[in-house]
């Protein structure tokens, strides 16, 4: 938890037991999860926790750029990035799964294409990934 009072405390985030418990799970857990996933595996130690110091918490990551949201078209749930480096995504139709694909983008580094600014860079995939074609 060391690391996550520093990252909170250099974006100027209040550090509470419970933004520390959202910092770590996400530290811990690469998986791409939900606010509920988040809210649901650190509710038994802090009984008083709410979805909402859950969502919040979040928000306050993404403003600082620590956090990335995802959103993949045909599933209404945003789920969370603690990687933000560059890479793309894939989404398994059939366990609803989201897994990262280090690939290189030809856009990634770009200021602009056809005279649009570019700001930010998402590929997503969609298919079956191979745990589910075994």
């Amino acid at each position: 938890t060391r690391r996550s009072s520093d990252l909170l405390k250099v974006n100027n985030i209040r550090v509470t037991p419970q933004r520390l418990a959202v910092v770590d799970f996400l530290e811990e857990n690469p998986v791409h999860p939900c606010a509920v996933v988040i809210y649901q595996a650190i509710k038994p130690r802090f009984p008083s926790l709410s979805l909402a110091t859950v969502y919040n918490t979040l928000d306050l990551l993404e403003q600082a750029g620590e956090v990335l949201k995802i959103s993949i078209a045909g599933d209404s749930r945003v789920y969370f990035e603690y990687n933000t480096d560059f890479h793309c995504h894939f989404y398994c139709n059939k366990c609803l799964k989201i897994h990262d694909l280090f690939i290189e983008s030809p856009y990634k580094n770009m200021a602009a294409i056809e005279n649009h600014q570019i700001e930010e860079t998402n590929i997503h995939f969609k298919g079956i990934c191979k745990d589910c074609e075994e």
